[in-house]
């Protein structure tokens, strides 16, 4: 699992850290958060729900990730989202006022962030062009090219490990399809050789 950037070290020692249980939620879409956390430990999900009350998976947040991020950096002022605990999580509680001053006095921080949101911009835009494919084998290839370059960890050969407890239903949440469909195809990748997984851990062949 990915750890912290050091420059992170001066958010971990200054402020307290609340832990959240698995499956615990953290924010409701159109709350209004009393704080922003840091991601110290733990796998969250991001999801919506449409007008058929069926979870849409926007995407997960990770150890050195800030949530929520549309409120933090004054572009809401409410969570766009749902976020809840994937796994048991330590969060990093700061003040939205408090951590947009380290990030004014810390070129370092700076410049972490500006990595970090290039990434996940550039994973948005592949989350997209998932979305926008008509063949599910073709979504589920797409997603799976995100989730590389979000979570990868090179092994050998070409592979990545997508270091995320995903369920079919997870990937099937993030692109559209039924379980049943996600399932299906799925399995004619690990077939041909595409992806392998075992404990809900995917490894994909690049």
């Amino acid at each position: 699992m990915r750890t912290l950037p050091a420059a992170f070290n001066n958010l971990i020692t200054q402020y307290p850290v609340r832990k959240y249980k698995k499956g615990r939620p953290i924010f409701y879409q159109g709350e209004v958060p009393r704080t922003a956390y840091l991601i110290k430990s733990g796998v969250v999900r991001v999801y919506g729900i449409n007008n058929s009350g069926e979870e849409r998976i926007v995407t997960f947040f990770v150890a050195g990730d800030l949530i929520p991020v549309g409120w933090l950096f004054q572009k809401s002022p409410v969570s766009l989202y749902y976020y809840d605990a994937v796994t048991d999580c330590d969060l990093v509680a700061i003040a939205k006022e408090e951590f947009l001053e380290e990030v004014n006095k810390d070129e370092r921080l700076k410049m972490e962030l500006l990595n970090m949101y290039m990434v996940h911009y550039i994973g948005s835009t592949m989350h997209i062009y998932a979305l926008e494919h008509a063949r599910a084998q073709e979504k589920l290839i797409r997603i799976l090219q995100y989730l590389v370059l979000r979570f990868g960890i090179e092994k050998q050969d070409g592979n990545f490990l997508v270091d995320l407890r995903l369920t079919h239903q997870d990937l099937a949440c993030m692109v559209g399809l039924s379980r049943e469909t996600s399932a299906l195809e799925l399995g004619k990748l690990k077939k041909k050789g595409v992806i392998s997984y075992e404990s809900f851990t995917y490894t994909v062949n690049m």
